[in-house]
Order: C-alpha cells, then structure tokens, then sequence
C-alpha cells in the first residue's frame, strides 16, 4: 500500500529518514506553492490532487503535517490517517498558538526571523542528539521561505473540528510544542517527545504498520 507521509513545519522529507524501513511504499509529496490568504482546507483541496488514489492508500503526517492530513481527508478517502505528534482539532493546538493570529500571526514578520524562531523554539523542547540537530538546522534554513511563512500562519488560523473514524494518533507524554495533555491521543509514547518519529523510531514504526497491516 502506498503511505503519504507529509512533513512538519520548517522540515522535510529528511524527517522521515527513520521511515524509509517501512514494509510500505512510502511517498514524501512536495509541498505546492501556497496561495495568498489560503486557508489550509483551501491549500489542501489543491494537494489533494496531486495523490493518485486509484488504488488503495494512506496518509501520515506530523504536526503541521498531520493537520494537514485531517483536511486532506475532506477531499479524498485514504484508509488510515496516522498522525505522530499532531493535532487532530484547533481545540488540541496550545492556548497561545491560536492567539498569535490577533497579533498579525506570521504575516508581519520576515522570514528569516521566522527560520530562527524556529530554530530557536526547536532546540528549547527538543531531544534531539547532535546528529539528528544538525540535520533538523540544515531542514528550517533551506525549507521554501514563502511555504514556511504561509504555514505558520495557516496554523494559527486552523479552524478544523471534523474527526474521521480511520485516524491513529500517535504523541509523546513530553511533546513540549503541542503538549500531550491538551490532545487525545489513541496511543501515547511514554517519554516521547514532538521529535520522537526520530528519537523514537523503532516504536513509532512498529505502530504505524501495525495500523497499516490493518487496513
């Protein structure tokens, strides 16, 4: 079965390194050049067609990415959502995160002021050992800055409250960018933290194709 497996904010498909062992056919899309003001349902009516869903598929995401997979779902009917370290609704996002849209979110600010808050807030409530850092540094500062700009702000103005029944979420109890305790999580990884598709990979693994198997 084929698996889309979608990046999270400032990263890309080097993010998946770990999951390029999966019994699957793991497929990274590019991102598509966003549109001004686009909301991310409207960003994802786009990306949407550029999956090929004339046979049987599933999509994955984290963080940004697995928001992304939940209004992916609006337009087309994968077999299973898998999110790690995501939010399935705007009521699992922090407190502080929705309120930045009343402050101009990310629209104001330029972006490499972007890429180093990023990289900033990154190194504070991460876990990551040296290696995986300096891949994760390399990620933000080459990531397209207009896709980074559009997204930080589309995060800030998400407004999704559908939960379709074929999602597995996956998140650490020690997640300090979107904290455990304000989502729902379907399986936690105790210890884990928002880097943990990573740090964590072996269990991660394990439950994504479990979750696939069952298709």
């Amino acid at each position: 079965m084929k698996l889309y497996a979608f990046p999270g904010l400032g990263t890309d498909h080097r993010v998946f390194t770990l999951q390029a062992s999966l019994d699957c056919d793991l497929q990274i899309p590019e991102w598509i050049p966003p549109q001004k003001n686009e909301t991310m349902y409207e960003y994802a009516g786009r990306l949407a067609k550029t999956i090929d869903t004339s046979q049987p598929f599933s999509i994955m995401g984290v963080s940004l990415g697995g928001m992304m997979c939940m209004e992916l779902a609006k337009y087309i009917q994968p077999e299973k959502i898998i999110l790690i370290s995501s939010c399935k609704t705007r009521s699992e996002l922090p407190l502080h995160i929705p309120m930045i849209k009343h402050i101009g979110g990310a629209n104001l600010v330029p972006i490499p002021v972007i890429r180093k808050a990023i990289k900033k807030y990154s190194s504070l409530t991460g876990d990551l050992p040296p290696e995986m850092k300096t891949i994760f540094d390399e990620m933000i500062m080459t990531v397209d800055g207009l896709f980074l700009k559009w997204a930080a702000t589309a995060v800030t103005r998400w407004q999704n409250e559908t939960i379709h029944e074929n999602v597995l979420h996956i998140h650490g109890t020690r997640d300090k960018v979107l904290p455990y305790k304000y989502v729902k999580a379907d399986v936690a990884i105790i210890g884990g933290s928002h880097y943990m598709v990573g740090t964590r990979a072996d269990e991660v693994n394990e439950l994504i194709e479990r979750t696939l198997e069952n298709s």
